[in-house]
């Protein structure tokens, strides 16, 4: 028999078929049992699972961490939109916490944080999508402990006005590197096809505190699949830019960010130089061909890298295209006091 919510009775519970009944606050509470909706993906599978594993974990606490854990939740219960307390379990947030953070490739937390704090809100410039080319742009970075998580949705008839239930992570950890995000492959993978010219992808995008599992405001967006030439022009062409994955192995650097993507004769760096042969020169073999008008001497700052010396000095880089070497950069500093090692950071002018 069906429990059936009337002002003549009270106090009934149990669950007949799809509704359960509770008393709670000398209420009787009439629940329907929910049934997901449309195809389940690989990922929401991997989140379910992720999610029961997590709620079992909890019964393995100790007494003291689970009173904690009510502590906690106490002071992270808000306020409804019908003006009532609205009521947060210690088990709620321990699995809402762990659920962000095993999402985000961390590890489970067993002891509650000694508080929550606010994470700051996701901001970008714009979304831009088109068949091979899945970027964010504009992004307003975050420093660690933050990580920005990123969820997308296949791509829909541009009739679809709310697909927001249709996306899943496309990754827990962007990177946002100078302020864009380039997504292609990470979507591709996850989602498994490419969207087509003239659909309409959804995303949401939040930043996520990896130390406690706190997540910020999201910010939505809809985006119009673009043709890749029409996805080009927008976000300026593609970057020239060499990290640690495209140099060779008998380079002398261990970090290594450079980029010549603004179109005037400046160039960012950002290397850690480890230098060679007892001296402070350093080399570094690209995988990628640089580009003739890459080709000069661009001069910036350089430090030791030892944090109570902080002495800083020119450096001047060649950048050298070689039948015999290769193409290179060439770092050489000025007199460092201290340890080999040095930091090559800031903007150089490419003479």
């Amino acid at each position: 028999m069906i429990a059936i919510p009337s002002i003549a009775f009270g106090g009934f519970s149990g669950s007949a078929k799809d509704v359960t009944a509770h008393q709670r606050d000398g209420r009787s509470i009439l629940t329907v049992r929910s049934w997901p909706t449309g195809q389940t993906t690989n990922t929401q599978v991997v989140r379910r699972s992720s999610m029961s594993k997590i709620t079992k974990s909890y019964r393995n606490l100790t007494p003291v961490q689970m009173q904690k854990w009510e502590h906690l939740a106490e002071q992270a219960s808000g306020v409804s939109v019908f003006g009532q307390k609205a009521e947060l379990s210690g088990i709620n947030l321990y699995v809402r916490l762990n659920v962000n953070r095993v999402m985000a490739g961390e590890s489970m937390i067993s002891d509650a944080p000694i508080s929550l704090s606010s994470v700051p809100g996701a901001s970008y410039r714009r979304a831009v999508v088109s068949p091979s080319l899945v970027i964010l742009q504009g992004i307003k970075h975050q420093p660690l402990p933050y990580k920005l998580v990123v969820k997308m949705s296949a791509a829909v008839s541009p009739g679809v006005s709310n697909g927001w239930s249709k996306t899943v992570i496309i990754t827990s950890n962007a990177e946002d590197d100078w302020g864009e995000a380039d997504l292609t492959t990470l979507y591709t993978n996850t989602i498994g096809i490419t969207p087509e010219v003239g659909q309409k992808v959804f995303v949401e995008v939040y930043w996520m505190n990896t130390a406690t599992g706190e997540t910020g405001q999201d910010k939505r967006d809809c985006v119009i699949c673009l043709t890749d030439e029409e996805a080009t022009a927008l976000v300026g062409g593609s970057r020239i830019h060499y990290t640690e994955d495209d140099i060779k192995p008998k380079s002398t650097v261990t970090d290594c960010q450079i980029d010549f993507s603004t179109g005037a004769p400046v160039i960012y760096f950002d290397i850690i130089s480890q230098g060679m042969d007892g001296v402070l020169q350093s080399m570094i073999y690209s995988n990628k061909e640089i580009l003739k008008e890459m080709v000069g001497n661009s001069y910036v700052l350089c430090r030791s890298c030892l944090d109570d010396i902080y002495i800083f000095v020119e450096n001047t880089v060649e950048i050298r295209k070689s039948s015999y070497l290769g193409d290179y950069f060439q770092l050489n500093p000025g007199k460092v006091e201290g340890e080999l090692g040095t930091e090559v950071f800031g903007v150089g002018v490419l003479v």
